[in-house]
């Protein structure tokens, strides 16, 4: 799996997860909610993680959410 994006904004996250869910991408999220604990700018983001073989799927998906880092 490759790290696709950091996103500290759970909204973003969850629209994220969302849109990976609905096009059957493989993907997995690290950290999600931890930054609630740690309420620090990039300290504990939630980190995506997506399969390399939906790795360009996911990336076109990011472009048209407009969440591009």
């Amino acid at each position: 799996m490759t790290e696709l994006l950091k996103l500290s904004d759970p909204v973003s996250l969850q629209i994220l997860s969302d849109a990976l869910a609905s096009k059957n991408i493989d993907f997995r999220v690290e950290n999600a909610g931890m930054n609630a604990l740690m309420p620090l700018p990039t300290v504990m983001d939630a980190r995506v993680l997506v399969a390399d073989d939906d790795l360009v799927a996911a990336r076109q998906i990011m472009q048209d959410l407009e969440l591009n880092q």
